[in-house]
């Protein structure tokens, strides 16, 4: 795992999503340095609930 992998995976644990959408997400993620960036972004700055979360994944996946 990559050490933004890392940092996205500790800030959504400490937050309390599920495992489910923290394993998704980077997943999903994992290839694209940029979107995990804006995804730690959006998570820091929002808290948003895990339907958000993944609306801002499947965004993130359409740039």
């Amino acid at each position: 795992m990559s050490p933004k992998q890392k940092a996205l995976y500790s800030l959504m644990e400490d937050l309390g999503y599920s495992h489910a959408c923290i394993t998704a997400t980077i997943m999903l993620l994992r290839d694209n340095r940029y979107a995990l960036d804006d995804m730690i972004l959006f998570i820091e700055d929002e808290q948003p609930t895990e339907d958000e979360i993944i609306d801002k994944t499947a965004e993130l996946l359409q740039k």
